[in-house]
């Protein structure tokens, strides 16, 4: 990836985790923590590259970490606190559920961002991670999160948009993409490890 498409990256971990039973970023998959793999799937693009969260065990990763601004708002909380912390005019913001996405993946997404909200799909279904987001969002979030109106892909849809179909950056974009919320679901990748290296083709 040439140096101009370079940006700043930033990983969401600051979620309750209820359902997982522990700290999600924290917890192990095929002996890593999932928040590594897109620390390792982000680290040769990334200008800067930060957490949002609020475990002290993050500090260990030594790249930066931000507790929310606006607490117990949810994933748009933290694209509030992504973008107040981001030194240029956009960020690549992903969700630690999220640990089996590719650097090439993410590299094509990057080429097709320009200066509006930058988010893929897959079928009717639209991902909000990972997605590109431009800082000149920063007043609408915090007037959606003063007004408790928190459903991230409303805020998308009510902003200026472009939407990508993942499969086309992606040769296993359901793998890819799929999020892991649960203990159970956490157990079902951790047998099947084959599936994890499919996705990385």
């Amino acid at each position: 990836m040439t140096k101009d498409r370079n940006i700043d990256v930033f990983l969401l971990a600051g979620g309750k985790s209820s359902r997982m039973g522990k700290e999600k970023g924290l917890a192990t998959l095929h002996g890593k923590p999932m928040i590594h793999y897109l620390i390792e799937a982000t680290a040769d693009f990334a200008k800067s590259q930060s957490i949002i969260g609020h475990h002290p065990d993050y500090a260990h990763f030594g790249i930066p970490v931000f507790t929310d601004l606006i607490p117990n708002k949810g994933p748009l909380g933290g694209i509030y606190t992504a973008l107040s912390h981001c030194p240029s005019d956009q960020a690549l913001i992903l969700s630690c559920d999220s640990p089996l996405i590719q650097s090439k993946t993410l590299g094509k997404m990057i080429a097709q961002s320009r200066s509006e909200i930058l988010v893929g799909t897959i079928g009717d279904r639209i991902y909000p991670f990972p997605g590109i987001y431009p800082k000149s969002l920063l007043p609408h979030l915090k007037g959606n999160l003063e007004s408790n109106l928190l459903k991230v892909q409303a805020f998308i849809l009510n902003n200026t948009h472009k939407l990508i179909s993942l499969n086309q950056i992606s040769t296993h974009a359901e793998l890819e993409f799929a999020n892991i919320n649960t203990r159970e679901e956490l157990l079902e990748w951790e047998k099947n490890k084959e599936q994890i290296d499919l996705s990385k083709e």
